[in-house]
């Protein structure tokens, strides 16, 4: 095990880091300050009189070609100091404006010299949109350069949207998103982008990295994706590229999602808002941001609170920012603190016909997840000369992690032949059910050579008794039922790391060359443990404890039903980026990264989860583009990444041993590590040169298949139990068209996905016919290549407008719609779908004052009833609602309209 130092590193201790780092910061930040007798200032502003904050200024000298560079402060002063005495040429630069050179200014020795320079808009055909093509900030390319699509949301994206989650805001504006609501809180998407996935749930193949600041967020035990712990409020800026990206490192085989937050340089005053609504919903957000000179602070909350429109479905969530920021001559660096604190409640799906006789019922409850942040992250950027500049980061991220599910249970009294010495006649056994060979259902461990049956005839399992881990005492039906379960489990991640780039625009051969090179280094410690509470079901379908856990006689505590275990992962990465302009149209770019992970997993209660794992891998892609002009160009671009296989998949690898998710783990039959291959050519161009009368477009076609890709199988016989294993090849292949636009006072866009996400290997899924029709003698379900991959739909549609009715008022619509997905166990594709759906939503803003305004949001205004996630499973629990049930489908089902405003006040 590596980096056991950070063990003793506790949330509790997280100001007392904040403290040391910012001192180590601020005294490192004052070495920059240089007392000089003669130096060189002035000020940058735009035509209407505007300080522009972050222009870069570029003083050379005539004679050798010597550069120096500084960066503009909040009030858009540049200074030089100590520049030798001789003639310069002053270059002024920043996105969106024309550039401005002032040419033979002398500087004298003992002489300030002061100048004032006013920026142009550059004109709308002229505009450069820079976007991030490596996860440290500052290795920006003009999106024209680079060869894949790229979508990019600003802080005002997110404020105007009015949802509560930053995956809704992008859900609603791609085509090429769609969200699964497995467990119908707002907070706990399964967000797809082209079919790959980013969620907060273990036993969904991750597919997508996500960055905060430069720091991969993917948690350390299963790559999961936490979105409330994602301040939506505190982010300026987010990006999603698209397609098998290797700078980004693991995860990244569909594409990587990118987030900045604000700091005291770019926001600056005060924002309060607090809104409610349907579902006694109640959410207040503050943030305020200033500056001084080289520094900055910003500081930002919020909390929400909700009943939830489920029976029994409360939430809460905290999330606080703070940060300081340093801005002087080449330097720009701060640190920032993410504080959040959440308690979700997803009750998951339900079976379909309990949700026809009431659109809100679950089926067993509670499921509560408990999650605890504490983040520190630093960054540097420092500008070294015109053509290099190096950024650098350091982060420690803590994850408290605790859930609670419900669950039915299927303990039964134990035969007499199989009770233990001494235990009680009424002592509660699990397992020991029949093979059911006389009923004509064969299992998978009953099958030999061919397919065929062995001779057992009745081949029993033998019932296992039930022993109380804490007392030893043997479990039985005076202490519960036996009918369910409290199933608990506790994640602890304190994660550490940092990472170094250096970034050129050195010309090679006369000609505009755009070089990254950068390392990173990720390390985390686990620990994880989970129990089983043996309980009741009440006719209400939730769960009565019995202050019993839950052991194997002669096994416990190392048994299915308990784990607790530590992991040591550590990921090292080496990348590089190179876009050369071979022309002023043509633009070619190469990259590649080396990803070398390391999992180690120490068993606690015995050996079986013991292991090593070693992954490394070298991924590339390569790209064009050409510019027919200002307006169309075309790409082109071949890439890869890959993911390793992650702790909680290495230890729940085992077919004959299925595992709750993430309640429990077994043996680990060894994993391989997935890969993404990608192709994708495009063509994207803008109409019009008018900000206030233009459109901007882009049609991509790409084919994605991934190798020996790992995928939850999900048992039919218990909802929410399964393995992992390699399933093969899996393929997504498809096209994007997107649209926006604006006509005066009217905004809108349109986006649309077509999506054929398939197997690309046959497989055999266990399965049960009375579940699944399609299943065969051997209670498998046999998939080939083209078979659709579950939970992806093939189509997804959404448009909106937003018209500015008046200089006080805006009205916007948006539609948002997604055809039918296959249920999860249904992968050979033999049953009916879930149906697709189109859902409205509608939102204003009214300005009271020029400080005040009022908004509002109305979600699915039609009030259709509908679904977005669907799995086949045994229906074992009589529902007292509609007891002749017995559909296998369970569904989570969507929200129904609700409706909610707030006011807003900005000083």
């Amino acid at each position: 095990m590596f980096g056991m130092g950070w063990r003793n590193c506790d949330l509790i201790n997280l100001p007392k880091i904040v403290l040391c780092l910012m001192a180590i910061f601020l005294f490192s930040g004052t070495s920059f300050l240089r007392a000089q007798d003669n130096f060189f200032t002035g000020t940058v502003q735009d035509a209407q009189g505007a300080a522009l904050v972050g222009a870069t200024v570029v003083a050379t000298v005539t004679e050798s070609g010597l550069s120096e560079v500084v960066l503009t402060d909040e009030n858009g002063t540049f200074r030089f100091q100590s520049l030798k005495p001789g003639v310069y040429t002053l270059t002024v630069q920043m996105a969106g404006f024309r550039a401005e050179v002032l040419k033979e200014i002398s500087v004298i020795t003992d002489e300030a010299k002061t100048v004032q320079i006013v920026l142009q808009v550059a004109p709308f055909s002229q505009t450069v949109d820079v976007v991030g093509i490596a996860p440290l900030p500052g290795s920006g390319l003009s999106e024209a350069q680079v060869p894949t699509s790229v979508f990019t949301f600003g802080s005002e994206d997110f404020e105007n949207n009015q949802t509560i989650s930053l995956a809704d805001t992008i859900h609603e504006r791609l085509g090429s998103v769609t969200l699964d609501n497995t467990t119908t809180n707002p907070f706990q998407p399964t967000l797809r982008f082209r079919g790959f996935t980013a969620s907060s749930l273990l036993g969904l193949p991750q597919g997508v990295a996500v960055y905060q600041n430069g720091v991969r967020i993917n948690e350390p035990f299963g790559d999961t994706v936490q979105f409330d712990l994602m301040p939506q409020f505190a982010v300026s800026h987010a990006q999603l590229s698209a397609g098998a990206e290797p700078v980004f490192g693991l995860n990244a085989l569909g594409g990587s999602l990118a987030i900045r937050l604000k700091n005291g340089f770019d926001t600056v005053g005060f924002r309060g808002e607090v809104s409610g609504g349907s579902f006694d919903r109640l959410t207040t957000t503050a943030e305020w941001g200033g500056n001084r000179g080289p520094w900055a602070i910003y500081l930002g909350a919020t909390r929400f609170d909700e009943e939830g429109w489920r029976v029994a479905s409360p939430s809460e969530v905290v999330q606080a920012v703070a940060d300081i920021s340093y801005r002087q001559g080449p330097v720009d660096a701060g640190l920032t603190t993410t504080f959040a604190d959440s308690r979700l409640t997803g009750n998951a799906p339900a079976p379909i016909e309990l949700l026809e006789s009431s659109r809100n019922a679950v089926f067993t409850y509670p499921d509560v997840t408990e999650n605890r942040l504490g983040f520190v992250q630093g960054r540097y950027n420092r500008v070294l000369s015109p053509e290099w500049s190096l950024q650098a980061n350091g982060y420690y991220r803590d994850v408290d992690r605790q859930t609670l599910n419900g669950d039915e249970a299927d303990f039964s009294i134990c035969d007499d032949d199989f009770l233990p010495y001494g235990a009680p006649d009424n002592t509660l056994c699990f397992g020991g059910d029949d093979d059911d060979d006389d009923d004509d259902d064969i299992f998978e461990s009953d099958i030999e050579n061919e397919g065929v049956e062995d001779e057992d005839e009745d081949a029993e399992t033998a019932p296992q008794s039930l022993v109380d881990i804490n007392s030893g005492q043997f479990i039985t039906t005076d202490d519960a039922e036996g009918d369910a379960a409290f199933n608990r489990s506790s994640t602890r991640m304190k994660g550490y790391g940092a990472a170094v780039q250096a970034v050129s625009s050195a010309e090679i051969g006369g000609r505009q060359n755009h070089f990254t090179l950068g390392s990173a280094f990720d390390a985390a410690e686990i620990s994880f443990s989970n129990n089983s509470e043996v309980g009741t079901l009440t006719e209400e379908r939730t769960v009565v404890g019995s202050g019993r856990f839950t052991g194997l006689f002669g096994q416990a505590p190392d048994d299915l039903f308990n784990t607790s275990i530590d992991v040591a992962n550590m990921m090292v990465g080496f990348y590089f980026h190179n876009t050369l302009s071979l022309t002023d149209r043509v633009h070619a770019t190469v990259a590649g990264r080396f990803n070398h992970a390391q999992v180690d997993i120490a068993d606690r209660l015995g050996v079986s989860l013991n292991g090593e794992h070693d992954f490394s891998r070298f991924n590339v892609s390569a790209g064009l583009v050409y510019q027919f002009g200002d307006p169309v160009s075309v790409f082109g671009r071949y890439a890869e990444s890959s993911r390793v296989p992650t702790a909680a998949e290495l230890s729940c690898a085992d077919p004959e041993e299925p595992c709750r998710v993430p309640n429990a783990f077994i043996s680990d039959p060894p994993l391989e590590q997935a890969v993404a291959r990608s192709v994708e050519f495009g063509v994207r161009g803008r109409i019009g040169n008018n900000p206030n009368q233009n459109t901007a477009w882009s049609l991509t076609f790409y084919n994605t298949e991934v190798s020996d890709d790992i995928l939850f199988i999900a048992s039919p016989y218990l909802i929410g139990t399964g393995y992992f294993q390699n399933a093969g090849s899996t393929l997504r292949r498809g096209l994007d068209f997107d649209i926006r636009g604006q006509v005066e006072r009217l905004n809108w866009f349109a986006s649309y996905s077509l999506l054929q996400a398939t197997f690309n290997s046959p497989l055999n899924f266990p399965s049960d016919s009375e579940i699944n029709s399609a299943a065969n003698a051997a209670s498998m379900l046999e998939v080939g290549p083209g078979d659709r991959l579950p939970g992806i739909p093939r189509h997804s549609f959404k448009t909106g407008v937003q018209y500015r009715l008046t200089s006080a008022w805006n009205l916007a619509a948006d539609v948002v719609s997604a055809s039918s997905r296959v249920y999860i166990g249904d992968e050979s594709n033999n049953q009916a779908q879930l149906s697709g759906y189109t859902i409205t939503n509608i939102r204003s803003v009214y300005r009271l004052s020029d400080h005040v305004e009022f908004f509002a949001r109305i979600d699915n205004l039609f009030d259709l009833s509908y679904g977005t996630f669907g799995v086949l499973a045994e229906l074992e629990v009589f529902l007292r609602e509609v007891p002749d049930a017995d559909d296998p489908r369970f569904i989570s089902p969507g929200t129904p309209r609700s409706a909610f405003a707030g006011l807003r006040v900005r000083f």
